[in-house]
């Protein structure tokens, strides 16, 4: 892999959460601009941390979530396993999941963002537990890594730590809302979209940051 200086090119920056609906129904989206700009911009992955309970869900956040669900089929077709909400006890934590990605990216890091959307599949339109670790390592393997060097590796501390490095760095580039796309040119980094947009809207904010940093001066 070429080795270059993140601040040489100008990066797409993606902060998400596997667990966030919104991310989810953002995937097809930014799985198109990431297609597209291609060989013109270069792309970043940051894990932002939605949730780290450690309690079981309460029935008003059971009935928050199917909302945001909902409203999410509504708006971008994507298909929701509603099953999910017969589970008792369900501890909303979002941690095991983007240190899972984190993970990938050091095993395969070609595959870190599909490792992503394997788990948003599996947790919303598979009804996988996927804040189980086994669950994840059997994703992970679909990506030719062994279950048993996967689970080695996402359990170390290292991989603890690089996971909230990606959490302080959501913080630090105020990633308020889910997914957040930013620009990165040099050392100026600019808010693109905080939460869901269309390809369309998320396609002219680039064009529009791209012709900024083309003709600086215009």
């Amino acid at each position: 892999m070429e080795k270059y200086d993140l601040l040489d090119v100008p990066h797409l920056i993606y902060v998400m959460d596997p667990m966030c609906s919104w991310c989810y129904g953002f995937a097809p989206v930014l799985h198109r601009i990431k297609e597209e700009q291609e060989g013109k911009l270069n792309f970043k992955l940051v894990l932002g941390g939605l949730r780290a309970n450690t309690a079981p869900m309460e029935a008003e956040d059971v009935q928050k979530t199917r909302q945001h669900w909902q409203d999410v089929e509504q708006v971008t077709a994507q298909p929701f396993d509603y099953s999910f909400f017969e589970r008792e006890d369900f501890i909303y934590n979002t941690e095991p999941a983007c240190r899972a990605v984190i993970t990938m990216r050091y095993l395969k890091p070609e595959a870190e963002l599909e490792m992503a959307e394997k788990i948003q599949s599996a947790f919303y339109a598979g009804n996988n537990d996927v804040t189980n670790e086994v669950v994840l390592a059997e994703i992970a393997t679909t990506f030719g890594i062994e279950e048993e060097a996967f689970l080695e590796k996402f359990n170390t501390e290292d991989m603890k730590e690089k996971t909230q490095q990606d959490f302080v760095i959501a913080r630090h580039l105020q990633a308020v809302a889910f997914p957040s796309v930013y620009l990165l040119n040099g050392n100026e980094v600019n808010v693109l979209s905080r939460g869901y947009r269309t390809y369309e809207a998320m396609s002219k904010l680039i064009e529009n940051a791209m012709k900024l940093i083309n003709n600086p001066n215009q």
